[in-house]
C-alpha cells in the first residue's frame, strides 16, 4: 500500500481547534455512497481529466518531506491550532504516520484526526499515543446495512468508539445528514440511541453537499443524486439530539 497525499489544505477553521493545516491521505477502508472525496477512496494514484488539463491524484512523500512541507505553517497555528489528518481514512496510514506524529509531538504541535473508525483496533491504540483530538463519524449503525452500504464492520466501529471514549482524549462526533441514509428512520433511531450513551461527547451535524461533484466528473464517475435532507428533517434530528441531553451544533463543510 502506498502512503499517498492528495492535498495539504491551509488555514482551515473547521478541522479542529484554532487555525489548522489539514492533510488528506489517500485510501479508505469503506465506501460511503455520499463521499465528497472520491479521489481518496483508493490507495493508489489515479489519473484525472478536468477542463484545465490532466493530472494525477496522489503524491508520495517521505516522512521528512511531508514534515517540512507542513511545519512551515507553524507560525499560523498559535496559540491553539495545529495539524489535522483526514482522508480517506488517515488511521489506515499509521505505519507511515507514526514517525511523523512523533516529530510533531516533539515540537509540541496539537494533532487531530478525522476518522470513520473502521480500522483495526491496534491502529486506534497506536494513534492514542500521539493524537490529541478525534473527529469520529457516526453513519450507518445497523450491522447488515453498514456492511452492504459502507463495507464496514459495525461491531468493530462500536468497540473503537468505546476505546476512545475511555481514553481521556477529546472527541467530537460528526453526523452527515441524508434522509435516504443516516436519517432513514431505523438508522436515525439507532444513531440517537448510540450517541445517548456518550452524552459527554459533543456532536456536529451537517447536511451533505455536492462540492465533490467536479472530482467525480474528473474521475469519470457519477455522484449519487439521492443525498437530500430537508430543513424539517434536519431540524427534527437536531431537536431530538438536544432533548436527550446531547450537546449538538450545526456546521457547514
Amino acid at each position: 500500500m502506498e502512503h499517498l497525499v492528495t492535498n495539504i489544505q491551509r488555514m482551515c477553521m473547521q478541522d479542529g481547534p484554532g487555525i489548522r493545516t489539514t492533510v488528506f491521505m489517500k485510501g479508505c477502508g469503506i465506501h460511503c455512497p455520499w463521499c465528497s472525496n472520491p479521489e481518496n477512496l483508493l490507495f493508489e494514484k489515479e489519473e484525472y481529466a478536468r477542463a484545465d488539463g490532466k493530472g494525477v491524484y496522489g503524491r508520495s512523500y517521505s516522512i521528512d518531506e511531508l514534515y517540512q512541507e507542513i511545519i512551515k505553517d507553524k507560525a499560523y497555528w498559535n496559540p491553539d491550532g495545529g495539524v489535522t489528518f483526514s482522508g480517506g481514512e488517515a488511521l489506515l496510514h499509521m505505519d507511515f504516520l507514526r514517525a511523523l506524529f512523533q516529530r510533531f509531538k516533539d515540537q509540541g504541535v496539537h494533532l487531530a484526526v478525522e476518522t470513520s473508525l473502521f480500522v483495526p483496533e491496534r491502529l486506534v491504540q497506536d494513534a492514542l499515543k500521539y493524537v490529541d483530538f478525534f473527529y469520529v463519524d457516526v453513519k450507518i449503525l445497523d450491522a447488515e446495512k453498514c456492511r452492504t452500504l459502507l463495507g464496514g464492520d459495525s461491531m468493530l466501529y462500536r468497540r473503537n468508539v468505546d476505546t476512545l471514549s475511555h481514553s481521556g482524549k477529546k472527541i467530537c462526533f460528526r453526523i452527515p445528514c441524508a434522509e435516504q441514509y443516516t436519517l432513514q428512520e431505523d438508522n436515525k433511531e439507532l444513531v440517537l440511541k448510540f450517541v445517548k450513551q456518550y452524552r459527554e461527547i459533543p456532536i456536529e451535524i451537517f447536511k451533505l453537499h455536492r462540492m465533490g461533484e467536479s472530482k467525480y466528473q474528473s474521475l469519470r464517475k457519477q455522484m449519487i443524486e439521492d443525498d437530500d435532507c430537508s430543513d424539517m428533517a434536519f431540524k427534527d434530528f437536531f431537536e431530538h439530539l438536544k432533548q436527550q441531553g446531547n450537546h449538538v451544533s450545526v456546521i457547514r463543510l
